[in-house]
C-alpha cells in the first residue's frame, strides 16, 4: 500500500488501519519514507509499521501534516504509487491499495495526472481503465472522471460508453455476479424529454446502449440521474452499478449514503488497486481524529478480487 500525499491524513490512515486490521486481511508493505512513517507513528500514539519500503520515497521532515498541498508532497505520494506497482508486478505484493493523492499537488510536482486513475493507466499501459465507487448499497462506474464539467458533453462518446459498459460488466463478473446488470444515467434533465433538453440522449446515449446490448450487455436506459440512484439502492430493483457519465454525477450518490465506508475500485488494471472514498482532508491533518473506515474496506475488497483472479 502507498501513503499517499504525506502533507494530508494519509500517513494517519494507513498506520490506523493497520493498528486494527483483522488477521485475515493478511500482512502488508507500506511504500513511504521511513523516517517520517516513524515519526507520524510517535506523535499519534499508534503502533511503529514493522514492514516499511522507501523504494525512492524521500520527504522532507517540514512536509509530514503540512496540511497545504506542495511540490515535495506531490512527488512522495506519486513516487509511492511507482513503487508500489513495482512490488505487484514483481509479485511481493497481491495488490495495491492506495492513500489519497491531492491533483495540486501532483501538478505542482510537475506530474501530468490529475489523479490515481490516470496515473495507474499510463503507468500500467491499461487505456480502458474506470473508476468504480462502491457503497451502501451502491456502485457507480464512471465514463469521465477529472475533468471540467464544461467538458463532460464533448468528452462524451458512444464509444466511450460501450468501453465503460463493457468494463463495469468484466469487473462485476469478477467480484462474482454472474449476470450483472446495469443501468444508464442520462445527462439531460428528465433524460432530455425526448429532446427538449438537450439532443445527446438521443444523439450518444441510446446509439452506446444498442451497441453494448448488441454485445449481450445487460444495460437499461438511459434513465433520469434525479430518481435512478434511489432506484439502484434498492435491491429488488436489480441494478448491480450504474454507469454515470460524469464525476459528481456518480460521486456524491455513494457518498452520500456511504462516506467513510466506500470503498474505490480502479477497473481495466492488470492488477488490483482500490483505495479509500475521501480525499487528503489537509484541514485535519495529524490532529489524530482522521478515520480509517474506509481503506480497511478498501483492503478487504483488494482480498477479494485478489482471490477472485486466483480463482
Amino acid at each position: 500500500m502507498s501513503w499517499g500525499d504525506p502533507a494530508g491524513v494519509g500517513p494517519e490512515v494507513v498506520l490506523r488501519a493497520l493498528a486494527t486490521a483483522p488477521p485475515e486481511l493478511g500482512p502488508a508493505i507500506v511504500v513511504g519514507d521511513p523516517a517520517r512513517l516513524a515519526e507520524a507513528a510517535e506523535r499519534l500514539g499508534l503502533p511503529p509499521l514493522r514492514d516499511v519500503r522507501a523504494i525512492g520515497v524521500g520527504c522532507p521532515a517540514e512536509i509530514l501534516f503540512a496540511g497545504q498541498p506542495s511540490a515535495a508532497s506531490g512527488r512522495a505520494g506519486a513516487a509511492a504509487v511507482r513503487a508500489g506497482i513495482e512490488l505487484v508486478q514483481s509479485g511481493e505484493a497481491a495488490a495495491l491499495v492506495t492513500a489519497p493523492l491531492n491533483k495540486e499537488a501532483l501538478g505542482l510536482a510537475g506530474e501530468p495526472y490529475p489523479g490515481h486513475t490516470e496515473l495507474l493507466a499510463t503507468e500500467l499501459n491499461a487505456p480502458q481503465t474506470r473508476m468504480m465507487l462502491q457503497g451502501g448499497g451502491l456502485r457507480v462506474v464512471l465514463v469521465t472522471t477529472h475533468i471540467a464539467l464544461r467538458d463532460v458533453p464533448t468528452a462524451i462518446t458512444a464509444e466511450g460508453i460501450l468501453q465503460t459498459c463493457r468494463t463495469a460488466r468484466a469487473g462485476l463478473i469478477e467480484l462474482g455476479i454472474a449476470q450483472p446488470r446495469l443501468a444508464l444515467a442520462a445527462l439531460n434533465p428528465h433524460a432530455s424529454d425526448g429532446g427538449r433538453f438537450g439532443d445527446e440522449e438521443q444523439r450518444i446515449l441510446e446509439p452506446a446502449l444498442a451497441l453494448a446490448r448488441a454485445e449481450g450487455i445487460c444495460v437499461e436506459g438511459p434513465l433520469p440521474a434525479d430518481t435512478l440512484f434511489s432506484q439502484a439502492i434498492r435491491p429488488e430493483r436489480g441494478i448491480d452499478a450504474v454507469i454515470a457519465l460524469y464525476h459528481d454525477q456518480g460521486l456524491i450518490p455513494v457518498k452520500l449514503v456511504a462516506f467513510g465506508g466506500a470503498t474505490n475500485v480502479t477497473l481495466g488494471l492488470p492488477i488490483v488497486r482500490t483505495s479509500p472514498d475521501h480525499g487528503t482532508a489537509y484541514d485535519i491533518a495529524g490532529q489524530g481524529v482522521a478515520e480509517a473506515t474506509s481503506f480497511l474496506e478498501a483492503m478487504r475488497v483488494a482480498r477479494q478480487l485478489v482471490a477472485a483472479r486466483q480463482g
